[in-house]
């Protein structure tokens, strides 16, 4: 059994820093108690290897953990590589705290259906509950901590946020030929920039890349990390004269305005990357529409068998929310009909019409009957019971719709009267037949092996994306740093 002590600045909801004591005691096969200031703060069963950090990128999810759904404070940071203090092996480390990565038996349905990042007994990294990388010492699942041994520390550091930047570029991947632009390409849209172009070269796909930002700094980076073009959107002109130009359009802005640039600049697609917790477009629930990775299609024939490139599943428990009820009975009946019919290929098809509330409470029948507890898809015809659909009860984070699954909209005509020009821009984007999807964690596998594979993109990762390094006695100068509109990525080093 092993027993530690340090020193880490928890950060607390009013954006500040505090220093506390730590205590780790415990081992990888009895698990873990965690001590703050002398008073248990978690338990931890097997399954965790003790690790010493070595660096720890700053990202706007620190930023911004505050506003965060998570109990504070708490040693935050997630882009972390740390070694073993016995062996010095190199590791980047996944921030999903699961069954699966932990080693554990016992599973849940979410890692049956393989998804187990999406389940709700999992605590994160330097976000949920457990430490995280700002710390000089952590406790990893085993299977999240994956040894590296080629990559340059400013590259490795990145790890993490390359793998959720692939992961937006797999979730909506560039066709032939197509014209893609990375808009606001900073922190997060920088790293999407330096994915399809590792995505590019791993493929053989051709299509053009192209940034899109206000800042010719910021373009100047995107050109040396793969982009194209680069396009300084700084007038108000030039969205105007890019309406409808690109095929897929990955939002990295988090701003109200970039969102409502980019659902006139995607010609087929926007692919939501990060959003700030406000209402945009008409919909308040575009944040937890990112972390369930969820998407809002059109209503289609084709969109009824949506899924995942790579899994295997079929949509065969359907929602139709309560606008349904509204429409006349013949209608209805039909609608019902054609779905039905559309999906019968794949065996018994469920329709459930219902209020919110009782297909709510329908997840937890599912569940009990050894189901997953989530629809396959759901289909609407109003906009604001999308955000129902995302989340249908107040103060619960439970979704209708499964990760990674589908809400298919059916607009009625455009009501071109309307006084709410945000709903009346959605409507007109589904109507025309676009697509919203989103992406969260990524595979850090993958990441490696593409960075592997790739030198020129860790190359041009290390020399390009770390514009600032800290001591981790300097968090606080870091955090401040990392908030300018000089820093591009802030990287902290532990002694």
């Amino acid at each position: 059994m092993k027993e530690i002590h340090f020193k880490a600045l928890d950060y607390t909801s009013d954006d500040t820093f505090v220093e506390s004591d730590y205590t780790y005691k415990g081992d990888e096969n009895l698990g873990w108690e965690i001590c703050r200031n002398g008073s248990p703060y978690l338990e931890l069963g097997q399954g965790y290897r003790l690790l010493k950090t070595k660096s720890c990128g700053v990202c706007s999810t620190d930023i911004d953990r505050r506003f965060l759904p998570f109990p504070l404070p708490q040693v935050i940071g997630h882009e972390v590589i740390a070694e073993d203090p016995d062996t010095h092996q190199n590791y980047v480390v996944e921030i999903n705290d699961t069954f699966e990565a932990r080693g554990d038996v016992e599973v849940d349905s979410f890692v049956k259906e393989g998804i187990p990042t999406h389940s709700p007994e999992r605590k994160v990294l330097g976000i949920d509950r457990l430490p995280g990388g700002f710390g000089p010492y952590i406790l990893a699942p085993i299977h999240a901590a994956i040894p590296y041994d080629s990559l340059e520390e400013k590259t490795a550091v990145l790890t993490e946020p390359f793998a959720a930047s692939l992961q937006a570029v797999i979730a909506s991947p560039p066709e032939e030929g197509d014209t893609v632009a990375v808009l606001g390409p900073r922190r997060l849209g920088s790293l999407v920039i330096a994915a399809l172009n590792a995505y590019r070269l791993d493929s053989n796909v051709n299509f053009r890349i192209i940034a899109l930002a206000r800042r010719q700094k910021l373009l100047d980076l995107a050109i040396q990390l793969g982009a194209d073009e680069g396009i300084n959107i700084s007038e108000s002109t030039t969205i105007d004269s890019l309406e409808d130009k690109f095929d897929i359009l990955y939002d990295t802005t988090s701003t109200v305005d970039g969102f409502q640039s980019a659902i006139r600049l995607a010609k087929r697609e926007l692919h939501l990357k990060t959003t700030n917790g406000q209402k945009m477009g008409g919909l308040s629930h575009l944040t937890e529409l990112v972390v369930d990775e969820l998407s809002i299609l059109p209503f289609s024939m084709e969109n009824l068998h949506f899924h995942w490139r790579k899994e295997k599943r079929e949509n065969l428990n359907v929602f139709l929310s309560p606008s349904f009820q509204e429409i006349p009975k013949e209608k209805m009946v039909s609608w019902i009909s054609i779905i039905r019919n559309e999906l019968s290929q794949y065996g018994d098809v469920t329709l459930t019409l219902s209020s919110f509330e009782d297909a709510h409470s329908k997840l937890k029948e599912m569940e009990k009957e050894g189901k997953f507890p989530r629809f396959d898809i759901a289909i609407t015809m109003q906009l604001e019971e999308i955000d129902r659909c995302i989340r249908p009860v107040e103060g619960k984070e439970d979704s209708l719709v499964r990760p990674r699954g589908a809400i298919l909209y059916l607009p009625q005509d455009l009501n071109k009267s309307s006084s709410d020009n945000e709903s009346y821009a959605m409507n007109k984007f589904f109507l025309q037949g676009k697509s919203i999807r989103t992406s969260r964690c990524g595979d850090f596998h993958l990441a490696l092996k593409l960075l592997k594979d790739n030198p020129s993109v860790a190359k041009s990762l290390a020399e390009n994306m770390i514009s600032h390094t800290f001591n981790a006695k300097d968090l606080r100068d870091a955090f401040s740093t990392a908030k300018t509109s000089e820093a591009v990525k802030v990287m902290v080093q532990h002694a």
